[in-house]
């Protein structure tokens, strides 16, 4: 057989592995039993924190060393004052083991003065560094100002920076994501959103902040936008498509319209300025969808997740359900750049679905991850959750489904936050994904909740 035939054999047959399904090769706990068993002596609220509740887990995956893998989560938390503190977990094997380990200062729990930490998120630059995102927050008054922090890690995130500060504490200050720039030594960039759903007519921000010198110094804050006095903006993320464009991508409640929908920015500056958002997509606005046995709310908090693939098409997955037993998981297309965009659902999925992670591997395969309802009983004691996955190698025109985990009891997740919280991870691999997740009994062993690690891709 000549070399080249040999070739195109051997394409071929990569080829037809990457058609066929994708398996679950891990799945393993993450995270462990709390190292704040004592509770943080001197936080305000920490009587109230669950030992053992874990949510609301971010995921990156190093692209100079694809076995590195580094994972986060809110620790030990409760309904009113989020977390004692966020951990970070990383992985050099795969992620078969975790090492957990905490941001120096960013809580009391961690030696900081800082009460309660929220929203982590992590995200590795081209050049290797880690980078983490997050909240600290006061609870000295009421409403609490939060503070917006960062932390880099140049080990693959075995040991962390103490917190910098990228925007002071303010009153409203939520939802901060951070993302390490592809293409740029030393770049990342930080989102966060400022608004109050409570009292309204308010002014309410997307903002943003880079740093150019690794994490060590951030830039003043620049408002990416600033909708009606009547409409939130919330949840936003930068992304970078290849050409070096940043694209603030962001969810809006409009209560004046009625409409939710998914609003994307552009910079051509490197976040210096920002151009008026397009609209990517919208769907009716809502109110709480309750579990009819119960009364508790369900989990649809309407954070959108977002991905950029190698060859710059830009993709957005989010939840579009509009009962207790009916649903759907969204995704967004775009193929110049952000400028314009074009909308299909994931197909078998119409159960009351939540919380979708969307993400690209580097052969350009789209990967979704997502919960819903769809095993559920009426009328026996659990309300039953799964998780699947579903991927598409022709740019979302087919996709192909496959369960990861569950079926898990919500029920055994405490109601506020979302049971799980507001969101989910999910990465790209060479070939295949990174998830991480919450799950609550049968599955958890630390706690009311544990985070899971699973490593999804083609099968044999």
């Amino acid at each position: 057989m000549g070399l080249g035939l040999a070739l195109l054999v051997s394409a071929f047959l990569a080829a037809a592995a990457a058609a066929g399904p994708f398996e679950v090769k891990i799945l393993t706990a993450a995270s462990g039993p709390s190292p704040f068993a004592h509770g943080c002596p001197g936080a305000l609220g920490d009587e109230t924190k669950v030992t053992g509740l874990e949510i609301e887990p971010a995921i990156a995956v190093n692209p100079t060393n694809p076995r590195n893998i580094v994972a986060t989560w809110k620790q030990d938390i409760s309904g009113a004052f989020n977390a004692r503190d966020d951990l970070v977990a990383s992985s050099f094997d795969g992620g078969r083991t975790w090492h957990r380990t905490t941001i120096p200062g960013l809580t009391r729990c961690s030696g900081g003065t800082a009460d309660t930490a929220s929203d982590p998120w992590v995200s590795f630059a081209g050049d290797g560094t880690a980078y983490f995102g997050g909240q600290a927050g006061s609870l000295t008054s009421d409403p609490p100002p939060i503070a917006i922090v960062a932390s880099n890690s140049s080990d693959g995130g075995r040991h962390w920076a103490p917190p910098a500060t990228v925007a002071p504490p303010l009153e409203g200050n939520e939802n901060p994501a951070i993302t390490g720039s592809p293409a740029l030594h030393g770049h990342a960039y930080m989102t966060w959103a400022n608004f109050s759903n409570v009292v309204l007519p308010r002014t309410n921000t997307v903002e943003f902040s880079r740093t150019i010198d690794g994490g060590a110094t951030w830039s003043a804050p620049v408002l990416v936008d600033q909708p009606s006095p009547f409409a939130i903006d919330l949840a936003p993320r930068i992304r970078v498509v290849p050409n070096g464009t940043l694209l603030a991508i962001f969810a809006r409640a409009d209560f004046e319209t009625g409409l939710a929908t998914i609003q994307v920015a552009r910079s051509l500056d490197e976040g210096q300025t920002w151009l008026p958002p397009v609209e990517a997509g919208s769907k009716p606005l809502l109110g709480e969808i309750l579990d009819p046995e119960t009364g508790e709310i369900l989990p649809q908090p309407g954070f959108p997740s977002s991905a950029v693939a190698p060859d710059g098409t830009v993709y957005v997955a989010f939840e579009n359900s509009s009962s207790p037993q009916s649903g759907a998981i969204g995704v967004l297309r775009s193929l110049d750049g952000g400028v314009t965009w074009s909308t299909t659902m994931l197909p078998g999925v119409s159960a009351f679905a939540f919380e979708p992670a969307i993400a690209v591997d580097q052969h350009g395969t789209v990967g979704v991850i997502w919960y819903d309802l769809r095993n559920d009983r009426p009328g026996d004691a659990a309300l039953t959750a799964d998780v699947w996955f579903a991927h598409s190698h022709d740019r979302g025109a087919t996709w192909r489904q496959t369960h990861v985990a569950g079926p898990t009891d919500l029920r055994t997740a405490p109601a506020p936050q979302n049971r799980f919280g507001e969101y989910q991870g999910l990465a790209g691999l060479p070939t295949g994904f990174a998830a991480v997740f919450g799950l609550a009994s049968p599955q958890a062993k630390d706690g009311p909740t544990d985070i899971f690690f699973a490593r999804i891709a083609p099968g044999e």
